[in-house]
Parts: C-alpha cells; structure tokens; sequence
C-alpha cells in the first residue's frame, strides 16, 4: 500500500498529532519500523507505543543514524534538533505531505476535503464501504468511535483518506475519487487570500482520476462545480445530480430522502443536525458513483457511531448534557448549535475557545452571529496551535463580537477556570457545548466531576 519499500526505518516529529499517529499506524501496519516524538506526552502516543512505534517526549537526535526517513508534521520547524540530525546523517527528510503523495501513488485515495465536514464525512465512508463487506484502509483526522482508532490497514486498493487542505496537504495526493463539502475563507495563514484556497481547491479536483462529488449547498463548493467538468454535485438544490429532500430530524439521528434521476432512497443516519444529511448524502452519491450498492452502504449510515470530538456526547450528570465538539470555524459553530438545540427545550450554553490567532484575527467578527444563536455563551482565550500571539488578538475579540451580536456573553480568560464558572450557573435541562480544536475538550470531564460531585 505504502509505495516506500526503500525506507524500512522511518521516524515521525510530532507523532501526537491526529494525522501524524494515523500514518504512524499505517506504517507500522505496512511492516516498516517506526519510531516518533513528540513535545508533550498525549494518548495518542500512548497507544502508539501499545502498536509497536517506539515514541518519546522531547528529541533524541542522536538516534539519527537509526532512520531511512524522517517526516515532520507541517507545524516542526525546520531548526528541530532531530530533522537537523537527520539530515546530517544523511537520511531523507520529508514533510507529511510528500508521505500521503508516496502512499496515494501506490494506493489512490477515495479523498474527503473541504472546510467543513471532512472528518464525519470521511468517517461515513468508511462505515458505508464496510456495511457492503468490504475492509477500506483508512486514515481519519479523528478517532472512530466503533473501531477505536484513526487509521487501519484493511484491504489492498481500497484507501479512505481525509484529504486536508491545511498547509497544502491535499496537493500532491492522487485521488480515486473526492467529495468537497465546502470552501470557505480558513488557512490563510499559509493561502494568503481565499482567491489561492480556491484556486488550490480546483487544481486538486481537475487532477481527480476518478468521480468528483461536490455540495451545491456551500457558495465556495459550488463554484468549483460549475468551474471543473464533469463534477458530480449533491445537495437540497433541485438541480443537483443528488437531491436530499424531505429532512426529518429527531434526538439522536437524522432522516431524509435521497434522489437519482428515477431513484428514490429514504435514507436514516444515527447523528443529528441537517449538515450530517447532507455529509451522508456525498457518501451515498461517491458510492453510487462508484459502481457500489447505494441501498447497502446506506445501511452502514444507520449505525454510524460518530467520530469522537464531534457531537460527542461525554456526560449526563445532575439533568446537564455535556457535549464536545471540534468545531473551530464561524460556519462549523452555527451548525453544531443548531443540532444541540434540536435535542429539546433546555438552554444551550455554548463554550468556545478560538483556534489560532491567525484564524481569531480573521474570523472573529463572524463567529459573533454564529454563537449568538445559543443562550448562553462562554469565551475563553486563543489556543495557540505553536502560532505566536498576534498583539490585540485574544479571546475578548470574540466576546465582544458575540456580545454586539445579542448574545449574553461570559469571558473566562483561562481555560482552567472555565469548569467552575459553567458549573455555578448550570441549570437541570442545559445542554452544555463545548467546542474548539484546542484543549477545550479537557473541559468536558471537569465538568462532569464537580456537577457529580454537587450532585
């Protein structure tokens, strides 16, 4: 599957991370020896070493003579000790993105990309494939909730791939096929303009060797559509080649029905909210385009158990359901909102922490309307991801925005206080959302502890 017979050794720098443990496993999984670091201790290193890949905290660079290659998450940076080292001895250092281009050219990837969606969206495919018997290799930027990992080695030919655009990613990958959910204005730290993500976006889907399937839903993914020939397009618009209609929501999971030309499906998914329709309608649609049995793999959709760290639900304690969710972006925010309140009439509290300054700076005016659709809202500050702090930029930019939406906003500066204060004010019948890329989700458990402990 792996195209990388020449280098039996292979390190990873930043191993933690949700891509570089996934291709960790697929490695090891290929017979390669892996080992990997990181700068912080994590579960994901945890269970790494539980696979075979010796792991540590900090660097080892005098372990360099006992690697054929090095890759390096897109966030090392190049002065790292150990890619140094590496190079000095002569091995082959790389960046994560030229480790997928080498797996894809032996193995073409069924890919996922888009700002929203791709993690869930990819999730159901790999569901979908698997209800009609097959066993698709997989790598996933989140832990499947059933299978209790973010990557596999299953069948030879047949690789699902999150196919992500940050720092470029997605360029260089050979693809079987793509879904694109969405384009939006995000990572432009690295695209400089949204006019560049579009453009990127459009040369990876002109390169695609087999189906394109695109969202009319989404303005960005829906230009592309109408710019790449021969797209395959999903969606609630009647002129998609794939029509979702007839949405049925319900605690819990979401129904609706799935129109081909002639071809009718009533189509149910074990997740809530009209965006994990409309994710569950492109799995269908790449599926039938395939050739495959749409009916079956719908089949797989019913029982999807999620991913974790997307509507996630971690506790329900004293009447208080706490819920942890990945969404980072002013688009992803109002979507996840809007499912939490179809779970009934309690009050949503939604609790965010921004991503990135870099993002903060460029979305905050946003995120206010998007959070302002819950009842209560709580900002805390900017977790960095390794960027350095932006001066002016800090959580408070967010609340203010919320706050000049309408909503009634708490700032808790420090993530370690948020718990306390979320907890003081819970009522019975709160759904509490917690949400942000960072380590917002640390949150969840504190809180289920002192509401627990009140109780």
């Amino acid at each position: 599957m792996n195209g990388l017979d020449g280098f039996p050794r292979i390190h990873i720098v930043g191993v933690g991370g949700a891509g570089m443990s996934g291709l960790a496993k697929l490695l090891v999984q290929a017979g390669h020896i892996v080992s990997g670091s990181d700068l912080k201790p994590s579960r994901s290193i945890t269970a790494l070493r539980a696979l075979g890949v010796e792991t540590w905290v900090g660097h080892q660079p005098e372990r360099a003579a006992d690697w054929d290659l090095v890759v390096a998450s897109s966030a090392v940076p190049g002065r790292d000790p150990e890619l140094v080292a590496a190079a000095e001895a002569g091995a082959e250092v790389w960046e994560r993105p030229a480790l997928l281009a080498a797996i894809t050219a032996a193995t073409p990837a069924l890919g996922v990309t888009g700002t929203h969606g791709k993690t869930t969206t990819t999730a159901m495919m790999v569901a979908a494939l698997r209800a009609l018997g097959r066993d698709p290799s997989f790598m996933v930027g989140g832990v499947l909730a059933d299978l209790n990992t973010n990557a596999h080695r299953g069948e030879e030919g047949l690789f699902v791939l999150e196919a992500d655009e940050a720092f470029g990613t997605f360029v260089d990958l050979r693809l079987a096929g793509l879904i694109v959910t969405s384009i939006e204005a995000d990572h432009l730290d690295h695209y400089g303009e949204v006019e560049r993500l579009e453009e990127t976006f459009r040369d990876v889907a002109r390169r695609v060797e087999g189906p394109l399937v695109v969202s009319l839903d989404d303005p960005g993914s829906a230009a592309l559509a109408r710019d790449v020939a021969d797209a395959v397009t999903y969606g609630s618009d009647p002129e998609a080649d794939w029509v979702v209609g007839d949405v049925r929501h319900a605690v819990g999971e979401v129904g609706f029905d799935l129109a081909h030309g002639t071809d009718r499906l009533r189509v149910s998914v074990a997740r809530q909210g009209e965006h994990n329709a409309l994710n569950a309608a492109a799995v269908l649609a790449l599926v039938g385009e395939l050739g495959l049995d749409v009916s079956a793999a719908s089949r797989g959709l019913a029982s999807f158990a999620g991913v974790r760290r997307r509507f996630e639900v971690k506790a329900r304690v004293g009447g208080v359901t706490v819920i942890d969710d990945y969404a980072h972006h002013p688009t992803e925010v109002a979507a996840t909102i809007a499912a939490a309140a179809l779970g009934g009439a309690g009050r949503i509290v939604a609790v965010f922490q921004p991503h990135r300054y870099s993002r903060t700076r460029e979305l905050a005016a946003a995120f206010g309307p998007a959070l302002a659709s819950a009842d209560r809202v709580v900002i805390t500050d900017v977790y960095a991801a390794g960027e350095a702090p932006i001066p002016g930029v800090t959580g408070r930019v967010v609340a203010d925005a919320a706050t000049a939406a309408g909503a009634e906003v708490d700032y808790v500066a420090h993530r370690a206080d948020v718990a306390r204060s979320v907890v003081a004010e819970a009522r019975p019948g709160d759904v509490l959302l917690l949400m942000g890329a960072g380590d917002i989700t640390m949150v969840a458990d504190e809180v289920a502890a002192l509401l627990g402990s009140d109780g």
